[in-house]
């Protein structure tokens, strides 16, 4: 099917990209109470990009039939003429071809529903027999998935590529005579075989126990712990202030001139890991059939690309680094990090053993305020104080303020114990000196 598109393109004088993605997923979702979700969805479908003249349009199909294809090619063509021409509108022509390996892991077949079922009441029963005080059960599922993605353009990109998923995800909320407090883990993986699912639930309930009891502490100057979890979600929603879609739209503190600088502490390196086929972002090729690959972002702090799309990269004169993504086949390709993490310095224990004074921040909320225009960020915190490199005791309700940069700025030390969240590794790492809001 995307053979036809993109002949299609061609036939009408058209330049252009097609991309078919193919997914599989299954899932299950229990509570206390029994199983609550359960469900297997098949989708298919082809998002279409069409240059006309440096005019750029998108449209998409799902379950595409050879008739609906060709309506949809004229349809995106006929757009495109609506839209303002842009010398950033170039098409991939990087027909060479290097596949990952260990991308698909075949067990991930055998996982039926029944299978997950059992997985997912089995998280639910680890979560209650780990303490008594564990009451409630928000959810615990078990998950798996398959995709399939082929890209092909009119310049002769054609690229396949398949990948598995695995996933469980469990939140639990505790209770005395106190309070309440809740403890929520997920782990991603190539297949459910990889790791123990159960280990999840163990963590969960700990974490909800651990929290029982929590205060606010006074407003002060801290060391900053922050997990994988805490760290992976800033890095989430402030990475795309070093998309360079961002950059040339003058929406990211950063600058084309910035390349080059030393802006961030020596002890960043920034990696955009994208061959490694140990974490989830891994992937051949991207949205617009360009290759991806290893590049530090940040090396020792100084600031060494942004991520691009051919648009971006065109924009301000760089190389595309194939960082084009798309959440489905009804998204157009858009900037974004590839198993992006830091380079290791340090271990967890040899972080805890440095701060004298602290907080292990394990829970956040808000990260999605961050301004990518001025890095700054203000997110409520909960977790642990630290004394001497020990938890001391629960605390919650805080405020940690900043900017991106400053936080950047101030990491001294970063473990090895990377957690997978998708686009972005987190590893546990230590801020020094970092505004806290309390009482």
């Amino acid at each position: 099917m995307v053979e036809v598109v993109v002949n299609l393109l061609r036939k009408k004088g058209a330049e252009g990209l097609a991309y078919k993605i193919s997914k599989n997923n299954r899932s299950v979702s229990s509570t206390i109470e029994g199983p609550e979700r359960i469900f297997e969805r098949i989708t298919e479908g082809i998002g279409i990009v069409a240059f006309v003249d440096g005019k750029k349009a998108f449209v998409s199909v799902a379950n595409p039939a050879e008739e609906n294809l060709k309506e949809a090619v004229e349809t995106a063509i006929e757009m495109a003429k609506f839209t303002e021409a842009d010398d950033g509108n170039v098409v991939s022509d990087d027909v060479e071809f290097d596949p990952i390996e260990g991308l698909y892991d075949k067990s991930v077949e055998k996982y039926d529903l029944a299978k997950l079922k059992e997985i997912s009441l089995g998280l639910v029963e680890r979560a209650k027999s780990y303490d008594p005080r564990i009451k409630f059960i928000r959810g615990a599922s078990a998950t798996v998935s398959t995709q399939e993605i082929k890209v092909m353009t009119t310049k002769g990109v054609d690229k396949h590529e398949k990948v598995s998923m695995a996933q469980v995800f469990i939140m639990c909320s505790a209770v005395d005579e106190k309070g309440g407090s809740m403890g929520y883990k997920f782990r991603i993986a190539r297949s459910l075989e990889s790791f123990d699912p159960y280990e999840v639930a163990t963590e969960a309930a700990e974490e909800a126990i651990g929290g029982l009891g929590a205060e606010v502490e006074k407003t002060g100057v801290y060391d900053i712990i922050l997990s994988p979890e805490t760290i992976a979600m800033l890095f989430s929603i402030g990475m795309w202030s070093f998309s360079g879609e961002v950059v040339y739209k003058k929406s990211s503190f950063l600058k084309k001139e910035d390349i080059g600088k030393k802006l961030f502490s020596e002890n960043v390196s920034l990696i955009n890991d994208a061959k490694n086929p140990k974490f989830m972002g891994a992937s051949s090729f991207d949205a617009e059939g360009t290759n991806t690959k290893r590049f530090y972002v940040v090396e020792n702090g100084v600031l060494k690309s942004f991520f691009h799309n051919l648009y971006s990269a065109k924009k301000l004169g760089m190389s595309p680094t194939g960082n084009a993504a798309i959440d489905s086949f009804r998204s157009a390709p858009s900037v974004s990090p590839m198993n992006l993490r830091m380079e290791a310095n340090a271990n967890r224990e040899k972080i805890f053993e440095s701060v004298k004074k602290g907080i292990y921040v394990t829970h956040m909320m808000g990260a999605h305020t961050l301004d990518p225009v001025s890095g700054r960020f203000s997110v409520q915190i909960s977790g642990y104080l630290v004394e001497d490199g020990k938890k001391v005791k629960p605390i919650r309700g805080m405020a940690l303020s900043g900017t991106l940069s400053e936080l950047l700025s101030s990491i001294e030390l970063v473990a090895d114990d990377y957690k997978d969240y998708g686009s972005v590794v987190g590893s546990t790492t230590l801020v020094r000196g970092m505004s806290v809001g309390g009482k």
